[in-house]
């Protein structure tokens, strides 16, 4: 588990955000999670994308509403890729505990938030950001 400073330098960064998509979610509110680097430990690339595969096979079989999305840094210099979830906010943090996430994004009325998941020592965090002035399109 990461100490204190560490957590805070984790907390710090997810703060600072990008999202690319194909196409923008088609519900007023979503998380946007990953099963990428559980507890933000570097995983391969074949594991992290397994992982990943095995998360969206589970929200088909609980019948949610996902669309393909990738978060990063705002400089391009390093992105995961997600999934916008239409799902309630309590049930998208179980989710992302499932997964050994630290923290989700949720979006309502254009608004992003940073939710902890696993960091249990931080609270609800609006990053008083349009969601949308975020998302650029991906290319195909």
């Amino acid at each position: 588990m990461c100490d204190q400073n560490t957590q805070q330098d984790l907390w710090k960064t997810y703060q600072s955000i990008a999202f690319h998509a194909p196409q923008a979610p088609d519900a007023a509110a979503f998380a946007i999670l990953t099963a990428f680097n559980p507890r933000s430990q570097p995983l391969s690339d074949n594991e992290n994308y397994l992982r990943n595969e095995r998360l969206a096979k589970a929200m088909t079989q609980a019948g949610l509403r996902y669309w393909p999305m990738n978060g990063g840094a705002p400089d391009g210099s390093w992105f995961e890729p997600g999934f916008a979830v239409a799902i309630a906010s309590s049930d998208a943090v179980a989710l992302a505990k499932t997964w050994e996430q630290n923290a989700i994004y949720w979006v309502e009325n254009d608004t992003l938030w940073l939710l902890p998941a696993l960091m249990t020592d931080f609270t609800p965090q609006s990053l008083n950001v349009r969601f949308s002035s975020l998302l650029v399109a991906a290319k195909t």
